[in-house]
Order: structure tokens, then sequence, then C-alpha cells
């Protein structure tokens, strides 16, 4: 099972991914990138970091099943990952929830809202990106909103919605639904 994290840049996406990595033992699906590093960012755990040629000679050699682009940089996940029958947590961007889907067959998707836009925000900016990049991810922001309240087609893509109140409430809601789910899905292997 893949459990995707989808929501707005500063929701707490890859607060959560690394909780539910620590708590629960799920592995990193781990998203090759042509993007540059941030600082704090490990290769090959947090990301694998590529150049756009060996990306290109990824997805030609059929290691990259999936990939998309987004502000910029080149996103791929790898296909032994996609197609493994380990238990995996990724984040996701919303705009791309319909092609994963198609091409990763057992996907738990979670859409993240928090509960107090400027808490997003203060979060986003402490990320010390630049200042063009932050402006960009703000824009998106506003454009993610949109788009998602008015879309129903893209929220029915989604297996539960987590309002994220930045406490250990939400913490402990994303934990017990992935734990119930894991749960259904070992019953069901039985």
């Amino acid at each position: 099972m893949i459990v995707t994290l989808s929501g707005i840049t500063g929701v707490g996406k890859s607060f959560f991914k690394n909780v539910i990595i620590q708590e629960l033992g799920i592995k990193n699906l781990v998203i090759v990138t042509t993007r540059e590093k941030r600082k704090n960012e490990i290769d090959g755990i947090d990301k694998i970091f590529v150049s756009d040629k060996d990306f290109e000679k990824m997805k030609k050699d059929k290691d990259i099943l999936f990939d998309f682009e987004f502000l910029g940089a080149k996103y791929g996940y790898k296909t032994e990952y996609l197609e493994s029958k380990d238990n995996f947590v990724t984040e996701v961007h919303y705009d791309t929830i319909y092609e994963f889907r198609k091409k990763t067959k057992d996907v738990f998707a979670i859409y993240m809202i928090p509960s107090d836009l400027n808490k997003a925000i203060e979060e986003l900016k402490k990320r010390g990106l630049p200042k063009k990049v932050e402006q960009d991810r703000l824009k998106e922001i506003k454009e993610h909103i949109e788009k998602f309240s008015k879309n129903k087609d893209l929220q029915n893509q989604f297996n539960y919605i987590l309002i994220n109140d930045y406490t250990d409430n939400s913490k402990k809601e994303l934990l017990n639904i992935i734990k119930q789910k894991i749960k259904e899905k070992q019953e069901v292997n039985v």
C-alpha cells in the first residue's frame, strides 16, 4: 500500500510523512527530482537528486514509471517502488493524484487541510526559500485552495481528509487512520 499525503505548501506533509515513517515503520517512497537540494535534505533519503540528463535517461530506461513537472523541476517515482508490495508513504501533488492512481494499484490517499491558513503560510516562510520560489509557492497556495474547493472529482480522489490543527490531535488522528487501514488490509490478506 502507498499512503499519499497531499495539501497546500506548509500544511505539514513532510512533518507527517516523517512521523508515519518513525512511528509506523512504513518506508519512505523516495521521489527522484531535478530540483535543487535544500539545506537539511539528504540525497537518497529525502529525495534522489539528479541532473536533467540523468532523469531523462531513467525515464528512457523505464526506471521511472510516473513523472511530472512542478515549479520548473522534474519529479518521478521509481518503477521498483511503485510495483513493490511493501508499505510506503509519500507526498503527492494534488494535480498529479489522478495519474498517480492510474500507475499505482494500492493507494490510500490523504488530503490535508490547515485549520489556520496563516499558520501554513508561516510554516512556508520558515523554510528560507529563495524569494522567487517563496512567491511562486504563495501564489500556488491560492490556486490550489480554489481548485480543490470547487472540484468534486478531485476531492473524490482522496480516501481521507485530515484537518491539521498543528497539535498532537492531528498527529494521533492520522496515525490511527493509517493503522486502521493497515489492519484492514492484513485481515483481507489472511
